[in-house]
């Protein structure tokens, strides 16, 4: 038994040690978007007028060697009134420092309607 212990706590290890890792700035190809990852928060700045964003509060729900998936709420400004909605984003490492990520966005009435996708690269 303390065997199978120690194999089930070295392949929990294993899976941890390759999992993706984003901390970090990140820019979009365009520019227009700036992607601050710090811990359990993802910051956006937004160089375009027609869309406020402010913040992100993810929860990681799946994690690979080439993929992170996260559930989130999207705070941004509707008539003047604060108002959130929830998005499923999830980051694919690609090739040589940069990643794909996918916005899922999901209205109150609809299911995830809305898909926008960058590409984003660590600023240096």
């Amino acid at each position: 038994m303390r065997k199978f212990v120690l194999l089930i706590l070295m392949m929990c290890g294993c899976f941890a040690a390759n999992a993706i890792e984003i901390d970090g700035t990140y820019v979009s190809q365009s520019g227009e978007l700036m992607f601050r990852f710090k811990g359990d928060s993802l910051y956006v700045d937004i160089a375009q007028s027609h869309r406020n964003v402010s913040a992100f509060k993810l929860i990681k729900n799946n994690e690979s060697k080439k993929a992170t998936t996260f559930n989130a709420y999207e705070s941004y400004l509707e008539n003047g009134k604060v108002t959130y909605r929830e998005v499923l984003i999830r980051v694919t490492r690609l090739k040589n420092r940069k990643y794909l990520l996918e916005y899922f966005g999901k209205d109150k009435d609809r299911d995830y309607n809305t898909n926008e996708r960058y590409t984003i690269k660590p600023v240096e």
